[in-house]
């Protein structure tokens, strides 16, 4: 499982970040008041993507390596080793949200659900990376569609709240 570690993990992380934004970005659609200006549509996914960056890389991407070398020692039937290592990040992603903000709650949840999604995009470009699909202009594609989805969803938002 080792190819391409660091690229994947950093990767992984951009992307986890760019999708957690969108989603949070979304939800404050739904709970806005009917007196906000909008820029707290635009601001949101900008301080939001920085955040969980930051969660991901100082606590899942340590996180994440020592999954993958246990599950490396283990054994390479990825049959077995791919969901284990999904299902892992999962259980990780839950302990260190409630670590971190001691209570059961929606930000725990959320953790478990970025752990989740990150072990899904990692997984991802291992298998892109074993069939030789892995190029540095594929990954500069997803890099730029994440992120004027990103930019896409957030001004159709803030303009639908500024007219609406």
């Amino acid at each position: 499982m080792e190819e391409s570690f660091g690229k994947r993990k950093i990767f992984a992380t951009i992307l986890t970040s760019f999708l957690f934004s969108l989603v949070l970005t979304l939800l404050s659609v739904l709970e806005r008041d009917t007196g906000e200006s909008g820029l707290e549509i635009i601001l949101i996914p900008i301080f939001a993507a920085f955040i969980v960056a930051g969660i991901i890389v100082c606590f899942g991407l340590i996180t994440s390596a020592i999954i993958e070398f246990i599950i490396c020692k283990i054994g390479s039937n990825y049959n077995i080793s791919v969901p284990m290592y999904i299902v892992s990040h999962a259980a990780m992603g839950l302990l260190i949200g409630r670590l971190i903000f001691g209570f059961w709650g929606l930000y725990t949840y959320t953790g478990g659900l970025c752990a989740t999604v990150f072990a899904s995009i990692d997984m991802w470009l291992l298998f892109r990376v074993k069939k030789g699909k892995g190029t540095s202009e594929e990954i500069l594609k997803i890099y730029l569609w994440a992120i004027l989805t990103v930019i896409v969803v957030t001004l159709s938002l803030f303009l639908f709240i500024q007219f609406f």
